[in-house]
């Protein structure tokens, strides 16, 4: 669903590997892209969503240790308890930290989840997807768009 809103409301079949680029930078195979399925948001409100209000989780919310200098990130945090294996319930101590983004948002190419389970609250860093998954999103982010930038030939 994120994706959907990435891709300005158009779902897409998903795909793995779009080419296999030699060490010098040459194309080895190409893949086709798998044909559009359709929009299933509109495009305003997918491009709403994205500019407005997940720019605002990275900007002014739970999401800021995902910030980049060069590119604005779009995202959502999340923090959950894992449910319990000795009784009914959820653990007071375990949780699942995650963080899903996607950059830049005034053209998407890049979208991210980090999910971390059980952080290790000992190391000071906290157990919330704001504090642990998304600093992480935004080091895979800014190396993904830089080498991004590097293949299309950009600085």
């Amino acid at each position: 669903a994120f994706c959907i809103l990435a891709n300005g409301g158009r779902s897409v079949r998903p795909f793995l590997v779009r080419a296999m680029v030699g060490n010098s930078g040459e194309i080895i195979k190409m893949k086709q892209l798998p044909p559009a399925v359709g929009f299933v948001v509109h495009p305003e409100v997918a491009r709403w969503i994205v500019s407005d209000a997940l720019t605002g989780v990275v900007n002014e919310g739970t999401g800021k240790k995902a910030k980049l200098k060069r590119w604005q990130v779009f995202g959502k945090t999340g923090t959950a308890n894992i449910a319990s294996s000795d009784k009914m319930g959820y653990s007071d101590n375990d949780y699942i930290a995650s963080f899903i983004a996607g950059a830049p948002a005034d053209e998407p190419a890049v979208v991210v989840l980090v999910s971390i389970r059980k952080p290790n609250v000992e190391l000071g860093k906290g157990y919330t997807g704001g504090t642990v998954a998304a600093p992480v999103a935004a080091k895979i982010l800014e190396k993904t768009l830089n080498y991004l930038e590097r293949l299309a030939g950009g600085k």
